[in-house]
């Protein structure tokens, strides 16, 4: 190829590279996937004499420009795929590669190894709050149970990142909560023991290759487990359920639920094939004389795959039942007449009634165990006399006369901050 013609393929590329682009923003000439994940897509700025002064329009501008590049979509995918390939690496700052290209996110592999590790003492006073709540709770014909998931390092230890090797593992969480829990005499169903111990004898895999919840063949055996414990403290007759037969996934878009959660966010232009997942299939028996459970459930994301992956909710528990992501909204079911919001409702009248309460909880979430419910339930059933709160007081008195400097700083902050400081620590000295 003579050197004009080959100058003007060049010319002719690079003036497409600048072209293409604004041309596909503007008249959307192919269809482009939208990228996985949450993204907080950026509105056009108001141009305003405000905005020119603080100098926030400019950039504001370029940030929304930058989301409707044309073909950016695509880009992003293949600067994604291209790290993946060559580095092993992802540009999410929340997950890593492991052995045999298995992904995990980084907290669940550092809470294995122990690092978040509060304190025998710290745990052991959550456990024995929770058991005087269970206890309370009992005493008012409510049951309680708590249900501890894995985290997917512990049931997948092999196929952790090779840099994590040289790392001492430490005692956990999970450790100090399972002792307490033992020795407190609290109920509770160690779903992380039983995963580990399927996983060595297990056909399919507890946790998929490319996911961080635990698998949809896991929550069936697990639900199996777990609601034969309900029937045992409640004394209730559960509709009943059994597993006959299963389907098997080998490709990516056969996948259900959160078996590929991981993988979506890297956004990478292909897929890793993922491991065989089984989904095996759940068949309920009818309801004729059988009772359901009037549950409150308050747990984390774990909690969701029991009526997202199967309708175990929907099936086992009554009208009235509910779940509490992370004790702040009502996740489910999705449509109830009061509000969503937990913090708006009355305590006493959620759990008057109830047949059993759950806390559902993983691993990396063992340090705030209960979401705040914990705290908020002991208070509901042994509140504060009159002379507890003298004391606090006199001890947040006390606090804030002798605070520090960068302390009291805080300013009007510093009186809530004491006392919220001073409970705390009358709480620990006189449970």
């Amino acid at each position: 190829m003579s050197h004009p013609y080959l100058k003007r393929l060049l010319f002719g590329g690079l003036l497409a590279l600048f072209i293409l682009p604004a041309l596909q923003a503007k008249l959307a000439m192919v269809t482009v996937e939208p990228l996985d994940g949450f993204y907080d897509k950026q509105s056009h700025p108001d141009l305003t004499w405000t905005t020119l002064r603080t100098n926030n329009y400019q950039p504001q501008l370029e940030a929304y420009l930058q989301d409707r590049l044309g073909f950016r979509n695509w880009l992003i995918r293949l600067r994604n795929q291209l790290a993946y390939s060559f580095f092993h690496q992802t540009k999410v700052s929340t997950v890593v590669v492991g052995r045999d290209d298995v992904l995990y996110q980084p907290i669940t592999i550092d809470v294995y190894l122990g690092k978040d590790y509060a304190s025998d003492e710290e745990l052991d006073y959550k456990v024995r709050r929770l058991k005087l709540v269970q206890d309370s709770l009992q005493a008012h014909g409510t049951q309680l149970l708590l249900v501890i998931a894995p985290s997917k390092a512990r049931v997948m230890p092999k196929m952790i990142p090779p840099r994590y090797d040289n790392i001492p593992r430490g005692v956990s969480n999970y450790d100090g909560i399972m002792q307490a829990a033992r020795k407190r005499g609290l109920n509770v169903l160690d779903a992380a023991a039983l995963l580990v111990q399927w996983q060595d004898t297990a056909r399919y895999p507890m946790f998929p290759r490319g996911g961080t919840h635990w698998s949809g063949y896991a929550t069936a055996l697990v639900a199996d487990t777990m609601f034969r414990r309900v029937e045992a403290l409640t004394h209730l007759d559960l509709p009943d359920f059994a597993l006959q037969g299963l389907t098997v996934a080998t490709e990516a878009d056969s996948l259900r639920f959160t078996d590929d959660d991981l993988q979506l966010i890297l956004n990478r232009m292909w897929e890793m094939p993922p491991y065989p997942m089984a989904y095996p299939r759940v068949v309920f028996g009818p309801e004729t004389g059988k009772q359901r459970a009037d549950a409150l459930i308050i747990g984390d994301s774990f909690a969701q795959s029991f009526y997202n992956f199967y309708p175990f909710y929907q099936q086992l528990l009554g009208p009235r039942a509910r779940y509490w992501a992370s004790n702040e909204k009502i996740f489910w079911p999705e449509q109830t007449p009061e509000t969503h919001t937990v913090s708006e409702l009355n305590l006493g009248e959620q759990l008057a009634g109830r047949d059993i309460v759950m806390i559902i909880c993983t691993e990396q979430n063992l340090g705030q165990l209960g979401f705040g419910f914990i705290n908020q339930a002991y208070r509901l059933f042994r509140p504060l006399t009159d002379a507890d709160k003298a004391a606090i007081d006199a001890l947040a008195a006390k606090m804030t006369k002798e605070a520090s400097w960068d302390e009291a700083s805080q300013d009007g902050e510093l009186a809530k901050h004491m006392h919220e400081k001073a409970t705390n620590i009358y709480d620990h000295t006189h449970l």
